[in-house]
């Protein structure tokens, strides 16, 4: 059955909405462990997601041929039928979107080898092998990935996107003293991406220069967070609390908020998956709605959440594009993707000539939040103790926590450098690619764990 046929047998069925995903992957993962090489795989993959929407309830069935199509759109159908129960209808009257897209990459990975890849990865690796360092961890991975989505409404969308990415992960050691250090580089680009690519090195110094670092004083510090760090916290601690089915499900400190103030002014956030070469870039999500650059905030104002189809009928709004699975085994979601805080006008240097004492804090190693009382705990890879507008020494052991919408209030400098980060990002045991970002940001009264 072609897929066009699988459309109209599901409306046939009595189905509401029927919507059909065909994606092509091949991918390449590559690990170093201290000059082991952990893994070192390829694959391709083939598969097909069916959902069907049906009186309020979903139905999703995935296969891996075509000619097992109709039995999907079955399979989908019954578990509408089922997941329909006390469920209220949604209005099916969405936009429809047709188009072909693709990036194209200068040096393609999937015609490379894997031993020059895992030259690359090696290449990193003996960067890392610094004075002081006990172990490295180097990952790459690369991925070709072919998307196709129609639904009964009329879209009918293609893109192709190329995805590489590379961590290195490095602990260093000294008297009884471990530090650790990460640092990446990835987007939708080919190898071109790794040009002069230094990740090894980076996360090797920093890792070292830790080892001499003080533990960080507890209490509250005018603070200066750098990009990754501030772009960490604006997309766990803020972007989670404004997809809309986190809005929804009464698990969002910003439900009720459209049109209120959430910060100062000079905060503007914006979601962006059209910016060419980012690791969260696409032109149609998954359920085949055009990309788009939406601002969730703007001048400290909450100007709207983040949608997929169902959600912006139940909320009465406009789908924004994202809408995201893993792959098309899984159904699309709400999700983020290219998610940072806009720049604003303060340079570094004048932010730290104004602080008598505090704290410089970069980097992101683990953290926690509650999406639905906006509260959060992050980790940072470490910190400098700022006396009368100057780093003094490096501190260790920092670690940030307090209320989302606090912060954003508390904000009194925004920086014009704004630094984009790739990574993946898990929800619902989805896993998507990414990108935070910010410039650096100045916060008063920021509490610090220490030590």
């Amino acid at each position: 059955m072609e897929l066009e046929d699988a459309i109209s047998y599901g409306l046939d069925l009595g189905a509401d909405f029927v919507e059909v995903r065909e994606e092509v992957k091949s991918d390449t993962g590559i690990k170093l462990v201290d000059g082991v090489v952990r893994e070192n795989s390829t694959g391709t993959f083939y598969n097909v997601g069916v959902r069907v929407l049906y009186r309020g309830g979903w139905g999703l069935a995935t296969v891996g041929s075509l000619s097992e199509v109709k039995e999907a759109v079955d399979r989908a159908f019954k578990l509408a039928k089922v997941s329909s129960r006390g469920n209220e209808p949604i209005e099916v009257d969405w936009p429809t979107f047709t188009g072909r897209e693709r990036v194209k990459a200068e040096i393609p990975p999937w015609e490379i080898s894997n031993e020059e890849k895992l030259k690359l990865a090696r290449e990193q690796e003996e960067q890392a092998k610094l004075d002081k360092v006990r172990n490295i961890n180097i990952v790459y991975r690369d991925a070709r990935v072919r998307r196709r989505v129609i639904n009964s409404l009329g879209t009918n969308v293609e893109q192709e996107l190329p995805y590489v990415i590379m961590y290195a992960y490095v602990f260093s050691y000294e008297d009884g003293v471990t530090e650790s250090a990460f640092e990446s580089k990835g987007g939708t680009k080919g190898l071109e991406l790794f040009k002069d690519l230094d990740i090894g090195e980076k996360a090797a110094r920093r890792a070292i220069e830790s080892l001499k670092a003080k533990p960080a004083p507890a209490g509250a510090f005018t603070a200066i967070l750098g990009p990754k760090l501030a772009g960490v916290f604006i997309h766990e601690a803020f972007g989670h609390a404004a997809e809309a089915d986190s809005v929804l499900e009464g698990m969002s400190v910003l439900e009720g908020k459209l049109g209120e103030k959430v910060g100062i002014e000079e905060v503007s956030v914006i979601d962006d998956p059209t910016i060419p070469g980012l690791f969260g870039s696409y032109f149609f999500d998954d359920e085949g709605s055009r990309a788009r650059r939406k601002h969730i905030v703007k001048d400290g104002i909450l100007m709207g959440y983040m949608h997929s189809l169902e959600t912006s009928s139940k909320l009465k709004a406009e789908p924004t594009g994202n809408a995201r699975a893993m792959d098309s085994l899984n159904p699309p979601i709400v999700r983020m993707s290219n998610t940072f805080i806009d720049k604003g006008t303060w340079k570094f240097e004048e932010m730290l000539s104004e602080i008598k004492e505090g704290i410089y804090a970069f980097g992101s190693l683990y953290g926690y939040v509650l999406p639905e009382k906006g509260q959060f705990m992050f980790k940072a890879e470490g910190g400098w103790w700022i006396e009368r507008g100057e780093l003094k020494h490096r501190l260790r052991e920092v670690a940030i926590a307090g209320l989302t919408l606090e912060v954003l209030h508390n904000i009194d400098a925004v920086g014009d450098d704004v630094a984009m980060d790739p990574g993946f990002c898990g929800k619902e045991g989805q896993y998507v690619p990414v990108t935070t970002g910010a410039p650096h940001i100045r916060v008063k009264n920021l509490v610090f764990g220490g030590r």
